[in-house]
């Protein structure tokens, strides 16, 4: 198991590829997104582990008893105390082949584990306007320098929070990503913005303050978002989320979403 540097990130092109409806895979290859990842041999990688933020990913051969075994070891020594150190509750891993899930439990040593179903969902052409959707009383805002300089505007940290939770710096997502919100008076009511921005390719991160759901804002914020996508050079927008939360996938149907595919991931849990 050895570290591979940046410098060496098209050896595992194929590799992150293959499981291309995860748009972080081009990002970490174009180095856009931080991202740690070690392989089974750095010449010719037969198979890869990689961290990026909260998110982890396999990818290649899983049959290589010694690279699986760095895993473990990797996972027990470092990512399990560092991670519980951070606050978090756990994590969620990704990989390319069923294959990997005959590996899980004893890469995940004693620790809880749910396999999750979930759902992709892509868009490649604006189908409705936005402004017909919205409600009465709100307004819509892009996410720049201007908003994040609003006095008193509630819940801007929380926003801040979840524009650093793909990108590393608020400024990073300025430079890189784009997003909208709504305003209700002072306050914001939810916000949709864009991740992995990519080879013409995003995803949509999305969320709507509770006292304001059910009014219909994630659809208006969706179809804003991308308005604004396509017409500065995106060709496809891509949208993830658990096969239990029917909210989310009517959401992306209602907004000119198609459904691509149905996979599975493993969340980790470090808590009871």
């Amino acid at each position: 198991m050895t570290a591979l540097h940046p410098n060496s990130y098209e050896l595992i092109r194929p590799l992150l590829l293959g499981m291309d409806i995860h748009l972080i895979g081009r990002s970490i290859l174009a180095k856009q997104t931080p991202a740690q990842i070690f392989v089974d041999n750095h010449e010719q990688p037969r198979a890869l582990f990689a961290q990026a933020g909260h998110r982890y990913i396999l990818a290649g051969d899983p049959e290589i008893d010694t690279f699986n075994f760095g895993i473990q070891k990797l996972f027990t020594d470092v990512i399990f105390p560092r991670t519980l150190a951070e606050g978090q509750d756990g994590f969620a891993i990704y990989y390319d082949t069923p294959a990997w899930e005959r590996k899980m439990e004893a890469l995940l040593t004693n620790k809880e584990i749910i396999h999750a179903n979930r759902e992709y969902y892509a868009c490649k052409a604006l189908k409705h306007k936005w402004q017909g959707f919205l409600p009465e009383g709100f307004q819509l805002k892009m996410v720049d320098t201007d908003l994040l300089a609003t006095p008193n505007l509630k819940h801007l940290d929380t926003l801040k929070e979840e524009m650093t939770s793909e990108r590393p710096s608020v400024e990073d997502f300025l430079n890189k990503s784009f997003g909208v919100c709504a305003i209700h008076g002072n306050e914001l009511a939810g916000w949709c913005l864009s991740e992995y921005n990519v080879d013409g390719r995003c995803e949509v991160g999305i969320e709507t303050i509770s006292d304001y759901r059910q009014r219909g804002l994630a659809t208006v914020l969706t179809l804003a978002l991308l308005e604004h996508a396509f017409s500065h050079g995106i060709t496809e927008v891509g949208w993830h989320c658990f096969k239990r939360n029917e909210p989310s996938a009517k959401t992306a149907l209602k907004a000119g979403f198609d459904k691509v595919c149905d996979y599975k991931s493993y969340i980790c849990l470090l808590k009871p």
